[in-house]
């Protein structure tokens, strides 16, 4: 076969296509696009505004001092403090149940001298 007669089949084959058929195809192509440009937009920037970022701060009274609020800042450092210990306690326990040969140290040989 030649490439005039593929050509000419091809060719003929096109021309055979009905208006309509032509019309329906394209609709198809174009809704497509349309889903997959749609899922495209909603994967950069998403359906809805990101949600606000809500920061509670705590009131204080008028006559509060100096001395207060350092008492107070000192009190919460020693509270925090106090809670990251134990965390950190907490997690050394848990890591020693779930491996307690990666916990122990290796035992060392001293090298033969010779």
């Amino acid at each position: 076969m030649s490439n005039a007669t593929i050509f000419g089949r091809i060719r003929a084959h096109i021309a055979a296509i009905e208006k309509r058929q032509w019309i329906i195809g394209g609709l198809s192509v174009l809704m497509t696009f349309i889903i997959m440009f749609t899922f495209l937009i909603e994967n950069r920037f998403g359906y809805l505004p990101p949600d606000p970022i809500i920061a509670y701060f705590k009131n204080w009274e008028d006559g509060r001092s100096r001395a207060d609020a350092l008492a107070e800042q000192e009190e919460e450092e020693r509270l925090m403090q106090e809670q990251a210990d134990a965390i950190a306690a907490q997690l050394d326990i848990n890591a020693e149940k779930a491996a307690p040969e990666v916990a122990a140290p290796p035992e060392t040989k001293a090298p033969a001298s010779e």
